[in-house]
């Protein structure tokens, strides 16, 4: 066995089992960009809110606004 088939052996292969696994993992990535905010990047999208019972801030005839939910750290406030 010469040294090129050897080194090919010890470093050719390992080096393509981890070629193959860094483009499964990174590939789709690397090939298009991911259409999402990134901090620093202009924001491009028209405004929105998070709600997360739209019908317990819905306004009513009168023109007030009920609310039914109360505080906390689950969101439903």
């Amino acid at each position: 066995m010469t040294i090129v088939q050897t080194v090919l052996v010890f470093v050719g292969i390992p080096a393509g089992i981890i070629a193959l696994v860094f483009l499964a993992v990174y590939g789709k990535s690397m090939v298009r960009q991911p259409n999402r905010y990134r901090p620093g990047k202009a924001w491009t999208y028209p405004p929105s809110w998070f709600v997360p019972h739209p019908d317990a801030v819905a306004p009513t005839a009168s023109n007030e606004t009920t609310t039914t939910a109360v505080g906390g750290a689950s969101g439903e406030w």
